[in-house]
């Protein structure tokens, strides 16, 4: 007799027929699922995580992990629930791709999961219906079921954070709601529940008696109150934000070698406080240097305002980014301003005083490059070019609400 799962209801269902000998001697497949949502019947796989392992212990060092891309965008609630993000399956193989991958590390193993008789295997289930590929035949153990046929009285719904506690096992530095850390939870879960088979003198796991099981439902993610640890992740990169992102890296870079240029060619202050140097080539960089300045201001508060509006939630890091950078702004206005006036100090003072090298003739000079065009000014420039995006963004998002 094959192994059965029947749904009895929305909050319960019930396993028989599941039959492993020698279950201290198998080799198993602890695998856990993520998906677009929490609902088994309609969801796509988005990630597969898998770890081998057997009664001596849990094999962190032969692991299988693959980011899949889904048919359907995941929902921002999902995204932060998991931490995957639609950039991060932006590019990751299809399914049918590294299905048979998965197939092959799982091979000769009893796959071990947990809930996976209410969503990881009907999902997988369904997913192998939509792309006609062949349904694992390995048998399968829910740590659910085993847990209720080794204690059927526990009247308490038996989830992860449960079995934790009453095995007493830490979960400190694994990410929850991952299949690379799940996998490892789960593994651990097992061997605890594999020493108490073996304590038991049970060698053949036999369900002989329906084993009834409860269901653990999620609660609505949209009604999840905003101090949910789950609000606490930062969101990751699409693939459009990463190609931002290295642009404003090499526009930085490359400023920056000219504003240095500039410094260098004007003048330099020396440890006697005398100045040295020639400002004529540095005004040929600085035709270059500042409409390259402004794209990069330009990109920069373009970039920071798609960033904040489109993927940052309200939370911790939202404020604690705009008050770093306010800090950051007032910090190098400070230190700029003092800078600033050594520098007219040290040139000679304003347009009235005859001796001044900043004004000739009531004019400006040269070295007015390096007053105005430096590494603080041109810094300065860049935070409150990201400050003007997070508040172009904040504008933005009340005009919605």
């Amino acid at each position: 007799m094959s192994m059965q799962v029947k749904m009895l209801s929305e909050q319960a269902y019930e396993v028989s027929g599941l039959s492993i000998r020698d279950i201290q001697r198998q080799k198993f497949c602890v695998f856990n699922l993520e998906a677009t949502g929490i609902q088994a019947e309609t969801e796509r796989i988005i990630q597969i995580g898998a770890v081998r392992m057997d009664s001596s212990g849990v094999n962190s060092e032969e692991t299988f992990s693959t980011y899949i891309k889904p048919a359907k965008p995941i929902p921002e609630e999902i995204e932060t629930l998991t931490g995957i993000y639609n950039g991060d399956v932006e590019n990751a193989p299809r399914l049918e791709e590294v299905y048979g991958q998965f197939l092959d590390f799982a091979e000769g193993c009893i796959l071990v999961t947990h809930a996976g008789y209410e969503f990881d295997l009907p999902l997988l289930q369904r997913e192998c219906s939509r792309q006609s590929l062949a349904v694992p035949t390995n048998p399968c153990i829910d740590t659910k079921a085993l847990f209720t046929y080794l204690h059927p009285e526990v009247e308490d719904i038996i989830s992860t954070d449960f079995l934790l506690n009453y095995y007493g096992l830490d979960s400190k530095g694994m990410q929850r709601h991952d299949a690379l850390g799940e996998r490892l939870l789960i593994g651990q879960i097992f061997l605890e529940m594999l020493r108490e088979l073996e304590s038991r003198k049970i060698e053949h796991l036999q369900f002989s008696n329906p084993v009834f099981v409860k269901i653990f439902r999620l609660p609505p993610l949209a009604n999840r109150p905003e101090s949910s640890t789950y609000q606490s992740c930062f969101p990751a990169l699409t693939g459009q934000q990463r190609s931002l992102f290295l642009s404003i890296i090499v526009l930085f870079l490359l400023t920056a070698s000219l504003t240095g240029l500039v410094d260098m060619l004007t003048f330099r202050l020396r440890w006697n406080g005398h100045l040295s140097g020639n400002g004529n080539p540095a005004m040929l960089v600085v035709f270059l240097l500042i409409p390259l300045y402004i794209a990069l201001l330009y990109l920069t508060g373009m970039t920071f305002r798609n960033f904040f509006y489109e993927k940052m939630k309200d939370g911790w890091y939202s404020s604690g980014i705009i008050t770093f950078l306010i800090v950051m702004a007032g910090v190098l206005g400070f230190f700029a301003y003092g800078y600033y006036r050594y520098i007219f100090k040290g040139l000679g003072g304003g347009a009235e005083n005859l001796d001044s090298a900043l004004f000739r003739w009531g004019y400006w000079n040269q070295y007015t490059n390096t007053a105005y065009i430096n590494i603080l000014t041109y810094s300065l420039g860049l935070v409150c070019s990201m400050i003007a995006g997070y508040v172009a963004a904040w504008f933005n998002q009340i005009k919605q609400v």
